[in-house]
């Protein structure tokens, strides 16, 4: 049961991590406003300019984010398969 917790926070992660890199890149080419938090509801913000925006730290950022996913899935699913475990037993 944890080994499928872990793989679902992964796949989670992964996700996360694709739909982040979309958005960055949308916004570098312009199809979105810099600074668009909703993609059906875009306005952009005051003072925000995508050639200012270094691609590197925004890169960085996804990852990081990615990262505290995984780390967060695994012990938030401890519990949950210990006490199953414990029920069938």
């Amino acid at each position: 049961m944890a080994d499928k917790i872990g793989n679902l926070g992964f796949g989670v992660a992964i996700c996360t991590f694709v739909a982040q890199i979309v958005r960055i890149f949308l916004e570098m080419q312009n199809v979105l406003p810099c600074g668009c938090e909703n993609f059906f509801s875009c306005s952009t913000v005051a003072g925000c300019n995508a050639e200012d925006n270094n691609l590197v730290t925004k890169i960085l950022g996804a990852v990081i984010i990615s990262i505290t996913i995984v780390v967060v899935a695994i012990p938030e699913g401890l519990p949950l398969s210990v006490t199953i475990s414990l029920s069938f037993s």
